[in-house]
């Protein structure tokens, strides 16, 4: 009689064993070393990291269900944002030492590159980086799936001025909390994010029966059929979508940022994008046009989606023919 055992239940085991054995508490990992002068705030902040880290590897030993987080620590909206993430998969901070760098925004202060392990995630797409937001006082306010910090660097070194830095910083926090929505299912954030009139265009590759031998030959016998569809539509799909999913891995990459030539408060968004369940996976290109007229409020006005490759690995969508700023009118009234 052979016996078979679950490949997530075996790798939750394992990482259960692994925290058991690890002596070394999680508060003495983490350090905040460039960026912040002063001593008392860093102190706070580097304590309600250390306090995070060791409630995810609590909670995921003991198999929790719920996270405890505290307001001393944490702001309602970082409970709630943590809160979805780990109904979607229990985060585990590996033994290694962090050196953080502390970087100001508009709002306080943030923190990247913290990695975790994702329990529910495949074994080569469980290790992820966070982004820890802070208030002024230093309490946690967002935490988000981030970017590599090479890309970060690279996209802020493009800057044309100052409000043009700025702007760049909160796109690339808004890039990362709305990949980190859909891995936290967060159907909230989504609706609020995309502009109620926003264009989204999905492609999707389709076969065509081969005419002649010539064409058996020399065509790839596919073409990428693209979809319009409203907000609604859009977030309904992904709604029955997230139902039925338990964990949703979305990693972006080879991301650019492109400020409109004439609409300074326009902004382009390209990436690749890597989407993957336990019942499917895809990889595309993703544009976004994000308009900051409102700087505290970003919209998504349009979003499109172009498949890289079809099933049989050719390539259908290369990065010249993927939707730009130059793509599409725009109208001010």
């Amino acid at each position: 009689m052979k016996t078979i055992i679950n490949a997530k239940v075996l790798m939750a085991a394992l990482l259960m064993l692994v925290l058991a054995a690890t002596t070394v508490r999680a508060d003495s990992l983490f350090r905040i070393v460039e960026g912040m002068d002063d001593a008392r705030l860093r102190g706070v902040m580097e304590n309600n990291v250390a306090t995070m880290l060791a409630t995810f590897n609590t909670a995921a030993s003991q198999q929790q269900r719920n996270l405890k987080l505290s307001k001393d620590n944490f702001t309602p909206d970082a409970i709630r944002s943590l809160s979805l993430v780990w109904k979607s998969s229990a985060m585990i901070f590996p033994p290694v030492n962090i050196m953080g760098r502390c970087l100001r925004t508009s709002a306080g202060y943030q923190v990247r590159g913290i990695p975790v392990d994702m329990v529910e995630a495949a074994k080569d797409e469980a290790r992820q980086e966070l982004t820890v937001d802070f208030t002024p006082e230093g309490k946690i306010s967002n935490v988000s799936i981030a970017i590599d910090m090479h890309r970060y660097d690279m996209i802020m070194a493009e800057k044309a001025s100052d409000i043009d830095y700025a702007r760049r910083q909160v796109i690339i926090d808004f890039v990362e909390n709305f990949r980190t929505a859909y891995n936290r299912k967060d159907i909230d954030l989504l609706t609020r994010v995309f502009s109620d009139k926003a264009l989204i265009i999905t492609g999707r590759v389709v076969s065509e029966k081969p005419n002649t031998d010539i064409d058996r030959m020399t065509l790839y016998n596919n073409k990428v059929v693209y979809i319009k569809q409203s907000k609604q539509e859009y977030l309904g799909r992904l709604s029955s979508v997230f139902k039925n999913t338990k964990y949703i891995n979305v990693k972006f990459d080879e991301i650019e940022v492109m400020q409109h030539p004439k609409y300074d408060d326009i902004y382009g968004v390209t990436l690749k994008q890597y989407w993957h369940t336990d019942r499917y996976s895809d990889e595309g290109y993703l544009f976004l046009l994000v308009d900051f007229r409102d700087d505290n409020q970003p919209l998504i006005q349009v979003r499109t989606w172009q498949p890289f490759k079809d099933q049989a690995g050719n390539v259908v969508t290369k990065r010249e023919d993927v939707y730009h700023l130059g793509s599409f009118r725009i109208v001010r009234q």
